[in-house]
């Protein structure tokens, strides 16, 4: 890179190695657009920023978070400093293009388990998205915030967010609705096991995704199997552990998820097994989402992990609960 194009990145807070997927030509457009946004911002860059938005998104999936935060951190500078200085139509993509952004910075911190830095961006996802109207981009968001409940095991505060998705003026696609459903569902079986409500809204969602097209723009991860294993969940928290790990057989597979996703979910039948009251088995599961957790970085994994071994409490003396308890020590 030249000179030249090296100071313009660096004079606007950009260190040019947080775009490592973009190529020499684009990286000229992109400074040249920070220089003089009126004028080479443009549609093309938009495409640009949100090319590179979806290459992150395919690295996390491959080998966990922590990799993708720099380039992320750094488009989105990219992107609000173009967005300052651009005509009102570009600007406003600009503005969507930043949420998404944030957003799926949002969701790194999230699987790191940072908590803070987690909400700060998906505040700002919020606030781009108002900024630019995006209605349905601030529905999603608020869907992002019901699930960082879940985290926390805050039924109160997934209830509250998910009525706002499912009640506000969003015109959210079939796929995120029936996400949105889904979420309410686990509400239900939280809060009170009410199974009959529990089960009213899953058969929505069920509609709502037989209906949805392809999955497109916001949400595109969600799909059947991910569904299955979201309703597995639900029946688990319900008190049904023996349904929910049907549900796990029958779908989680290495093939229909991502390395770090099946690590995560496999966690979460761990802690149907022990439900179960069948240790081995919850010991096992455990422990290969452990080694998953730790080679992806996923925070949120290892909790779940250290979740089922509060659950093995009183089975001890089985030696596949001990092989677990002395892999989370080391």
């Amino acid at each position: 890179m030249s000179e030249l194009l090296r100071r313009t990145f660096l004079k606007r807070g950009i260190a040019a190695i947080t775009l490592p997927t973009v190529g020499v030509g684009e990286l000229q457009h992109i400074a040249a657009a920070l220089e003089d946004s009126r004028r080479y911002a443009d549609a093309a860059l938009v495409e640009h920023f949100r090319r590179c938005i979806d290459e992150a998104a395919g690295l996390d999936r491959t080998v966990g978070a922590a990799a993708s935060i720099p380039t992320v951190l750094g488009l989105v500078t990219a992107i609000d400093q173009t967005a300052r200085d651009a005509r009102p139509d570009v600007r406003r993509e600009l503005q969507r293009t930043a949420a998404l952004a944030a957003e799926l910075l949002g969701w790194f911190y999230r699987d790191l388990g940072a908590r803070q830095p987690a909400g700060y961006w998906r505040d700002r996802a919020m606030e781009w998205a108002q900024t630019a109207a995006d209605s349905r981009m601030q529905g999603y968001v608020l869907l992002k915030k019901a699930q960082a409940a879940w985290d926390e095991r805050d039924a109160v505060g997934m209830t509250t967010f998910v009525q706002a998705v499912q009640e506000g003026p969003w015109h959210l696609p079939p796929h995120v609705q029936a996400e949105a459903a889904q979420q309410a569902a686990r509400a239900h079986a939280m809060l009170d096991q009410d199974v009959n409500a529990m089960e009213a809204e899953i058969e929505k969602a069920r509609g709502l995704l037989t209906e949805a097209a392809s999955p497109a723009g916001i949400g595109p991860h969600f799909n059947k199997a991910l569904f299955e294993l979201q309703v597995a969940i639900c029946y688990s928290e319900a008190g049904r552990p023996g349904r929910a790990l049907e549900l796990y057989e029958a779908n989680l597979t290495r093939e229909a998820f991502s390395k770090r996703d099946f690590g995560y979910f496999l966690s979460l039948k761990g802690a149907a097994y022990a439900a179960a009251k069948d240790p081995d088995n919850a010991a096992v599961s455990a422990l290969s989402a452990l080694e998953i957790a730790r080679a992806t970085d996923s925070a949120r994994t290892y909790r779940e992990v250290l979740r089922v071994v509060g659950r093995l409490r009183g089975w001890e003396q089985r030696s596949a609960v001990q092989e677990l308890r002395q892999a989370v020590l080391r």
